[in-house]
């Protein structure tokens, strides 16, 4: 049975990935508040003291991260630095000091977006936050060695986050098959890349 660290557990995302993973695999749940494991991915010693606490997994899995979404001409440098220091550096640091944790030919599966390949209004910090973190992948999955396979997930629209925010939900994937392809990575021979999970791709 594979022992799982989920970063980001108690939101949407994060409660479905474990729900999918149920009794298949030992589960070890974290998140910044109302998880049995807490870190906050924005200060390294917090993620040190994580595994510390934890020791060896077979893979882990992020999906927090945080990103302002706004217009480019209210997006002031603080704005820019929570994007960096949240999603980009929190997770690159999640990989540079958990890879070490995670047993040989594990998984390391981190959160991108389709905003990433497909920018919109108001999605500069993002688009550049997620581009960087696509780069980061490629990069690091030819560095960190010891058959320990790099991946992101990119997920499209999600349909309970839409129908919150009013909107129409027919192109929303529901967020229980977008947790099922980061679980498919555990197992999939794939690495370096990001793999887009939405409807219709």
């Amino acid at each position: 049975m594979k022992r799982v660290l989920v970063v980001g557990a108690t939101g949407l995302l994060g409660r479905s990935i474990v729900e999918v993973l149920g009794d298949d695999a030992e589960v070890v749940e974290a998140s910044r508040s109302g998880s049995p494991e807490i870190v906050d991915i924005t200060h390294p010693s917090s993620i040190e003291q994580l595994f510390a606490r934890i020791g060896e997994v077979d893979a882990v899995i992020c999906v927090a991260g945080m990103v302002p979404f706004l217009p480019w001409s209210d997006a002031t440098a603080g704005d820019w630095g929570i994007g960096i220091s949240s999603k980009l550096m929190g997770q690159v640091n999640l990989v540079r000091i958990g890879a070490p944790f995670v047993r040989d030919g594990g998984a390391l599966i981190l959160t991108t977006g389709v905003l990433s390949d497909h920018p919109i209004p108001g999605s500069c910090i993002v688009t550049t936050v997620n581009s960087a973190v696509d780069g980061f992948v490629r990069a690091a999955a030819i560095e960190v060695g010891r058959g320990v396979r790099v991946t992101a997930v990119s997920p499209g629209w999600i349909t309970e986050s839409m129908e919150a925010m009013g909107m129409d939900s027919s192109a929303g994937l529901p967020a229980a098959e977008v947790a099922r392809v980061y679980t498919r990575l555990l197992d999939d021979d794939v690495t370096g890349c990001s793999v887009v999970a939405a409807k219709g791709m």
